[in-house]
């Protein structure tokens, strides 16, 4: 329910920029001409996305400094290692199943 909630918001959001666009295109097209006016809001709607981006990378760059993994180099290989077992031991499992499949009791 939260999901459906946050979609009608997105939706209705994007709704509102879609009507505030165009009330900015009318407003300038008659004060500064239509050519310019679009100009003027794609800039507007450029600098806005690059602002966007810029956040985000700046949050995405930022680590955590009680991050193990940052600490300890050898965190990933252990992990590596688990799914090697977990694979090598599925694979003998299959093939103790199909091998004893003639041996019912």
């Amino acid at each position: 329910m939260p999901v459906l909630l946050a979609l009608a918001g997105g939706l209705m959001g994007a709704t509102g920029v879609g009507f505030l666009t165009v009330w900015a295109y009318l407003t300038l097209g008659a004060a500064v001409g239509h050519g310019s006016a679009a100009l003027m809001i794609g800039l507007g709607y450029l600098m806005l996305s690059a602002g966007f981006v810029f956040l985000a990378h700046g949050l995405l760059s930022k680590h955590d400094p009680g991050d193990p993994s940052r600490k300890q180099p050898g965190v990933q290989r252990k992990v590596a290692t688990d799914a090697a077992s977990e694979i090598a031991f599925t694979a003998a499992f299959v093939l103790a199943r199909y091998l004893g499949a003639g041996k019912r009791d």
